[in-house]
């Protein structure tokens, strides 16, 4: 379901709106993160999610649409979730294990937050399908377009089923990321934007170009 052909995937969040969708699909965004967390700027309603579904699947299947949470009921997570159908769930809170072998999502991302209370121990046990760093931030769950040491991703790495970095990532930046740390997959928000929630094309564009240039660089280097 989330095969990617070994290739590095890119996941635009805080996606917004319909029209700024299709063109990061367009530009060959994998993942999409929609944000229903009433914590976030980006937090959009069911009604508009659907929307934004809708203008992407007919067009671009291969695309996957991640619903973000933050510490949320589960009824309300597992209604969405089966609303939409969508391809996963992203939890972004402090979320216990139990949490989410209860919720049962067919794809599961934890993020965990580099921070004062981050453990790689503890990072590394959680069973789940994925797992996101992101840096920490005491006003906001993410998009915060601060980085955080990539040595702490590349050491987790092989510990983990498949490991998403995020984190202040930028078309300037992400090639770095991609040969230090090999993830499954690197996750933009603010990076790519004009302004919170409004995606600016140009960017998305040259961010996922430099993932394919540093994906190339990396092949030819292991050759």
């Amino acid at each position: 379901m989330f095969d990617f052909a070994d290739r590095v995937a890119v996941k635009v969040c805080g996606v917004t709106n319909a029209e700024d969708a299709r063109a990061c699909a367009g530009a060959g965004v994998d993942m999409l993160g929609l944000n229903f967390s009433p914590l976030s700027s980006r937090c959009i309603s069911r009604a508009t999610a659907s929307e934004i579904i809708a203008a992407v699947r007919p067009s671009f299947a291969q695309t996957k649409v991640v619903g973000v949470f933050v510490d949320q009921k589960l009824d309300l997570i597992q209604s969405i979730a089966a609303d939409l159908a969508l391809d996963a769930v992203q939890l972004h809170g402090d979320e216990s294990e139990e949490y989410a072998r209860a919720l049962r999502a067919s794809f599961l991302i934890k993020a965990f937050r580099i921070g004062p209370k981050y453990s790689d121990s503890d990072a590394a046990s959680y069973d789940c399908d994925a797992l996101l760093l992101d840096t920490w931030s005491a006003t906001t769950p993410g998009g915060t377009g601060e980085t955080f040491p990539w040595s702490l991703a590349a050491a987790l790495q092989p510990r983990v089923r498949r490991l998403i970095l995020a984190g202040g990532l930028t078309e300037g930046n992400v090639a770095g990321a991609v040969r230090e740390v090999r993830p499954f997959a690197v996750d933009v928000c603010s990076g790519v934007e004009e302004g919170p929630g409004r995606k600016d094309y140009a960017k998305v564009s040259r961010f996922v170009a430099a993932v394919r240039a540093a994906e190339e660089v990396s092949a030819k280097a292991h050759t």
